[in-house]
C-alpha cells in the first residue's frame, strides 16, 4: 500500500555513465525532506559503470534503491518502479536531465493547485558537451521551427496541456487507467498522457518549472533519435488512434514532398512552381540560423541540423507507414533500439 507521506522518484536508466552522477546530485539537492523521499533507479542492465556509480551513492543515501530492468526499455522500467514504489506520488525523472532544487515541491504544489492527475514543466534544452554539434542540436530542439508548438518545449503560459515531460503523477491514476504499455519502446509518455485525458483527467503545465535537458551530443545521434521517433509516431497511432496530433506528421509531408520533387520537376510543365515550398523552407531555415547570435560556422551547423532533423523525422514516419502496410511494424514492439 502507498505511504501517504512518501514521494517516489523513478529514474529509468541504461548506460548513463556520463549523466547519472549529475542527475543524482540534483536529486540530493532537492529542497524536500529526505525522510519522505525514495529514489528508485531502474537499470536496463547497464554494461558501463552506471551501476557502480549508483551503488556508490547508495552507501551514504539509503533511500536510493537500484532495481533491475531485464527488458531494457523505458515503459518496463517505469512499471517496475511503480510496482515497487511506496509513495502517494510518483515523480518520473530522466537521467539525461538536471533539475532545480524546488522541482519536486513545485510539481506537487501544481498538482494540488490544479487537481490534475499529472503535472510538469518546460524543457530547457542545454548543450550535451562541448562538441561541434552539441550547441546546434540544443538550439534546434528548443525552437518552434525545429520541434513544433508543443507547450512543454516552447510554452510560456501555465495551464492544461496535452503532455508534459516525464511527469509527476498521483499514484492512484495508475490503478484506474493502467500502467505503461510495454510494447512501446518510444512514445510511451504520449500514449499515457492521452489515456489520462481519455479518462477525463487533466495534465497541468507551468513554464516556471524548468527541466534542464541534455539532448543528443552529435548530429548523428539527433538524426537517429528523430528517425525512430517519427517511425514510432505511426506505430503509436496504429495502436492508439486517440493519440493523434497533426504536428507530429508535418515532417513526413515535407519528406514526401522532397522525395517527389525531382520527378515532378523533370516530368511536368509546372515543376518550377513545385520548387516554391522548398525555396520557402530554405529561406526560413537560413533566416533563423543567420539571426542566431553565434559564429558563422555554428550558424551553418544550425541550418544543417534543422534540415537533417526534419528529414530524419519525416523519413522515419514514412518508413513507419511502409512497415504498417507490410506488417513489419510488429517486429519493433517491446524491443530496445539497437545501438
Amino acid at each position: 500500500m502507498p505511504n501517504s507521506s512518501k514521494v517516489s522518484i523513478i529514474i529509468p536508466c541504461r548506460n548513463e555513465v556520463e549523466h547519472i552522477a549529475a542527475c543524482l546530485e540534483a536529486v540530493l539537492a532537492f529542497d524536500f525532506p529526505k525522510e519522505f523521499l525514495e529514489v528508485l533507479l531502474v537499470d536496463g542492465m547497464s554494461t558501463d559503470s552506471t551501476r557502480g556509480i549508483i551503488t556508490g551513492f547508495q552507501k551514504t543515501h539509503p533511500f536510493i534503491k537500484l532495481l533491475d530492468n531485464p527488458a531494457k526499455i523505458v515503459p518496463a522500467a517505469m512499471n517496475i518502479g511503480i510496482k515497487n514504489a511506496i509513495g502517494k506520488f510518483i515523480v518520473r525523472l530522466d537521467a539525461h536531465s538536471e533539475y532545480p532544487r524546488t522541482y519536486v515541491k513545485d510539481c506537487l504544489a501544481l498538482l494540488e493547485k490544479t487537481g490534475a492527475a499529472n503535472a510538469g514543466g518546460r524543457f530547457v534544452t542545454i548543450p550535451n558537451g562541448t562538441g561541434p554539434w552539441a550547441l546546434p542540436v540544443a538550439e534546434v530542439t528548443a525552437h518552434r521551427f525545429g520541434v513544433g508548438t508543443g507547450a512543454f518545449r516552447v510554452g510560456t503560459k501555465p495551464g492544461f496541456v496535452d503532455t508534459v515531460p516525464f511527469g509527476t503523477f498521483r499514484r492512484e491514476i495508475f490503478d484506474e487507467i493502467g500502467l505503461f504499455d510495454e510494447r512501446m519502446t518510444r512514445n510511451q509518455d504520449n500514449e499515457l498522457n492521452a489515456r489520462i485525458h481519455r479518462h477525463g483527467y487533466k495534465i497541468a503545465f507551468d513554464p516556471a518549472i524548468e527541466i534542464y535537458y541534455k539532448n543528443q551530443a552529435t548530429l548523428t545521434g539527433l538524426v537517429r533519435q528523430g528517425f525512430f521517433t517519427g517511425m514510432w509516431n505511426v506505430y503509436t497511432l496504429k495502436l492508439y488512434p486517440y493519440t493523434f496530433q497533426w504536428r507530429r506528421f508535418i515532417p513526413a509531408v515535407f519528406a514526401a514532398y522532397l522525395i517527389s520533387l525531382p520527378l515532378v520537376f523533370a516530368l511536368t510543365a509546372w515543376g518550377k512552381f513545385y520548387l516554391l515550398p522548398a525555396a520557402l523552407y530554405a529561406i526560413i531555415n537560413l533566416s533563423i540560423a543567420l539571426t542566431r547570435r553565434r559564429s558563422l560556422p555554428v550558424k551553418t551547423r544550425i541550418a544543417i541540423t534543422f534540415l537533417s532533423y526534419h528529414l530524419a523525422y519525416g523519413s522515419g514516419t514514412l518508413l513507419g507507414i511502409t512497415n504498417i502496410l507490410t506488417g513489419r511494424w510488429k517486429n519493433y514492439l517491446g524491443k530496445p533500439l539497437k545501438n
